[in-house]
């Protein structure tokens, strides 16, 4: 019979619990994430998404939110005055009709931030 081992509560132990996956935007961009075990959220105005978002940060249980890059075009304020956090990442994706360009101002802001120049941007 092997022997059981008890681990010290570590971060590692805390690094190991089970997060969801969410996305927000119009139902018909959504609607396919969930077999693919994504929490979809429709929405239908910019308050409906904040509200969302909220109660999804105070739930503690989700990683990743995505969320369509004309949804985060609509909520950009609301999204900037967010503090700032390890998780959820809020990350903009394309719609069903297609990108807005938001997914990449994202990336390189942060890509700014980090490396001090926008290596990103196109010459």
């Amino acid at each position: 019979m092997a022997k059981s081992t008890t681990y010290p509560k570590t971060l590692f132990n805390l690094a190991c619990m089970e997060y969801k996956i969410a996305i927000i935007g119009s139902l018909e961009s959504i609607q396919g994430f969930q077999a693919l075990g994504v929490t979809p959220h429709p929405v239908q105005n910019p308050e409906h998404a904040g509200e969302t978002i909220d109660k999804i940060i105070a739930a503690n249980e989700t990683a990743v939110i995505f969320i369509t890059e004309d949804w985060a075009d609509k909520i950009k304020d609301y999204l900037a005055e967010l503090p700032s956090r390890a998780l959820p990442a809020i990350v903009p994706i394309p719609s069903h009709q297609g990108s807005t360009g938001a997914g990449l101002r994202n990336i390189s802001k942060i890509v700014e931030q980090a490396v001090g120049s926008d290596i990103l941007k196109e010459t």
